[in-house]
Order: C-alpha cells, then sequence, then structure tokens
C-alpha cells in the first residue's frame, strides 16, 4: 500500500509539473489570440500589440509576463504553428573571384564556369575541388599562386605554392565564410526576435537551413537575412574649397530674394572671381556670422543678415578662435551643419537649379 501511495504521489506531482510547464504556452496563445482579435488582420498593429504587452504581466498569480511565457511556451515546429522555412547557400563562385582579386585570366574564369556547371548537374564533389580539377584540365602547367597568392595573404599562401596547397587555402576559406555566415544570421534572427528558431548549416552543401515559427512578415524577414553591410570610402573635398562657391550661393539667393517680386531675375552670382579674395570674402563672412550670434539684442540686425546671407545663417560652419581673437576656418571635409528645423531649408537651397549651377559638376 505504502509503494501504491508513494507512486500515485510522484504521479500527481509529475502531472502538475506538466500542467505547470503547458500552461506558459496557454497564456502566450491567449494573448496572442487577444492581439488578432484586436488587430483585426492588420499585421502591423497586432505585432505592436505583442510589443506592447512583452512587459506586461500576464500569468494569473504568479504575473509573468508575456515575454517570460513566451520564452518557456512549448516548442511547436512550422507543421503546428506556420511560419517561413528559408534555404541559403553561400556563393563560392563570388568568393573565389574576390579572393582572386577579380582576376581576367581567360583560363581562370573559364574553370569557374565549367565548375559551377558540374555543380549544377549533381557533381557530388564540393565546389573548390571542381574548380581546381577543371583549371588543371584547361592548363596543366597552371600554378594558381599566381592568381591567389599576395602580400597580405603571404602568411597563408606562398608565392610558390602548390595548387594542392592553393586547394587546401581556398577551401579554408570557404568554410571560414560560411561559418561567418551562420553567425550573422544567427545574430540577426535574434535581433528579429523569432520564438525557438531552428538553424542548421550544412557545411559540405554550404547551405543553411533556417526555420522561423510563427513569422507572418515574410517580406520583413527576406530583407533581414538577405541584407549585406556595405564600407564604402569616398574622397573629399577640403572645405577651404568649399566655402567660396557658398559665399556665391549667398549672393545669388540673396539677390533672387530681392527681386522676388520681378518678373524675371538675373543671376548675379560671378563664377571667375578669384579663388583667393574669394576665400577671405568667406573668412569675413564667418566672423560677421559669429557677430551677429553674439548681438541678439537685436532682432532687426538678424534679419538684415539673414536677408544677405540666407544660407549662411542657417549653415553653422566649424571654426576655432586664433590668439588674436579672430574667427577662423578650421580644416577638413566638413562644410557645416543645420538645426534639425532648418534641414529641409537648407537642401531645398542646395536643389535648386540656380544654386546647381554654381557648384562644380565634380563637387
Amino acid at each position: 500500500m505504502q509503494g501504491k501511495g508513494v507512486i500515485k504521489f510522484f504521479a500527481i506531482l509529475l502531472a502538475i509539473v506538466c500542467i505547470y510547464q503547458l500552461s506558459f504556452t496557454w497564456v502566450a496563445h491567449k494573448v496572442e489570440k487577444d492581439a488578432k482579435i484586436y488587430a483585426k488582420g492588420d499585421t502591423a498593429k497586432e505585432k505592436s500589440y505583442l510589443d506592447s504587452m512583452s512587459t506586461q504581466p500576464v500569468y494569473p498569480i504568479l504575473d509573468h509576463t508575456y515575454q517570460y511565457c513566451v520564452d518557456r511556451e512549448l516548442a511547436l515546429g512550422l507543421d503546428l504553428k506556420g511560419g517561413m522555412n528559408v534555404t541559403m547557400q553561400l556563393s563560392l563562385v563570388e568568393l573565389v573571384q574576390t579572393l582572386a582579386n577579380h582576376n581576367p585570366d581567360p583560363v581562370f574564369n573559364q574553370a569557374l564556369v565549367n565548375a559551377n556547371m558540374a555543380v549544377k548537374n549533381g557533381s557530388q564533389s564540393d565546389y573548390i575541388t571542381l574548380f581546381v580539377n577543371e583549371y588543371e584540365k584547361l592548363n596543366p602547367n597552371g600554378k594558381l599562386a599566381s592568381i591567389f597568392s599576395t602580400k597580405d595573404n603571404q602568411a597563408h599562401l606562398k608565392f610558390n605554392a602548390s595548387n594542392s596547397e592553393v586547394e587546401s587555402y581556398l577551401k579554408e576559406e570557404a568554410a571560414t565564410a560560411v561559418q561567418q555566415s551562420y553567425t550573422v544570421l544567427n545574430t540577426r534572427i535574434d535581433q528579429f526576435g523569432v520564438t525557438q528558431p531552428n538553424i542548421q548549416l550544412e557545411k559540405n552543401s554550404n547551405r543553411i537551413l533556417i526555420e522561423l515559427p510563427g513569422v507572418k512578415d515574410h517580406e520583413r524577414v527576406r530583407k533581414l537575412l538577405s541584407g549585406t553591410a556595405k564600407l564604402e570610402f569616398y574622397q573629399t573635398y577640403d572645405n577651404q574649397e568649399v566655402y567660396p562657391i557658398l559665399a556665391s550661393v549667398d549672393k545669388l539667393l540673396s539677390a533672387k530674394s530681392k527681386l522676388a517680386d520681378s518678373s524675371k531675375t538675373k543671376n548675379v552670382a560671378e563664377k571667375g572671381k578669384d579663388t583667393a579674395s574669394t576665400a577671405k570674402g568667406a573668412l569675413a563672412l564667418l566672423n560677421k556670422v559669429k557677430g551677429n550670434k553674439k548681438d541678439t539684442s537685436s532682432l532687426a540686425n538678424q534679419a538684415a543678415f539673414a536677408a544677405e546671407h540666407p544660407l549662411s545663417s542657417i549653415l553653422q560652419t566649424p571654426s576655432y578662435q586664433d590668439q588674436t581673437g579672430q574667427q577662423q576656418l578650421r580644416p577638413g571635409p566638413v562644410v557645416g551643419w543645420s538645426a534639425q528645423k532648418d534641414t529641409a531649408k537648407v537642401m531645398a537651397y542646395l536643389r535648386s537649379n540656380d544654386v546647381k549651377s554654381i557648384i562644380p559638376q565634380n563637387m
């Protein structure tokens, strides 16, 4: 009898634990059902409702939040909960081309094409092996090291490396690229906030299989997963080259403002002025700007300055005070900045056709 009592006790205890674990799923589903009723088919509205409930206590008595319940609910697959199934594959063709600095060698590029065709035709070999084999078929005496070895990767690939060593190097780079892609996708999915995603890496095929249960905004997921980071560098002008042009823009805008009631205005900005003298004018303007900003007692003076210098009056220029107390233009690529409320006006000035005619086309 005592043995039966112990069995009943543990059976009841197990049932209570199971019910408690399942209760998180029931509570989470109830909140999601309320969100659907509230949104009436509007996906954005439904998501906003759930986001607002994430920190709200929804579990009776224990006051667990909705997010707490979601993290502990029963994992339901795509067949039960619906969602999105995505298969992503790293393009090894582009990777090899990048490692070769897009070498124009016709044999190299033909080997890439042949290897790609072999993969599409169902070859069981990996892409790197196929590429090396195709290259050696097309050029039996060719050295892949001459294509892939550079000063930057000398520590990993010597200039006199054999084709087999190059093959090993390419496979290592491919494996690293796949692993990095896997890590990036993991991070992006975590930021997306998908509950219990399933991400699997198939190393042999360089594919990443992703299951996202409960996802409804498919377009947003596609953009999130397929987005690429792009770092770009631009050659900039020194602001000393730009300020003379801004002075001419001010003259043009001021003239247009004064002749606004006339039938037509004539472009009074002169492009052929001496650059050195115009730069001095820009420096004088800077001191005038600083002086006007210090003298805030006269609104009339500020209005008069704005009428003479429409752009400069709302564009702050980088400057510093020298030993003599004079304002000097601070060298660098920064031309200026404006208050948020004035950005639309600044862009309207710069986009006008008359102003564009003053700014050189290569600037």
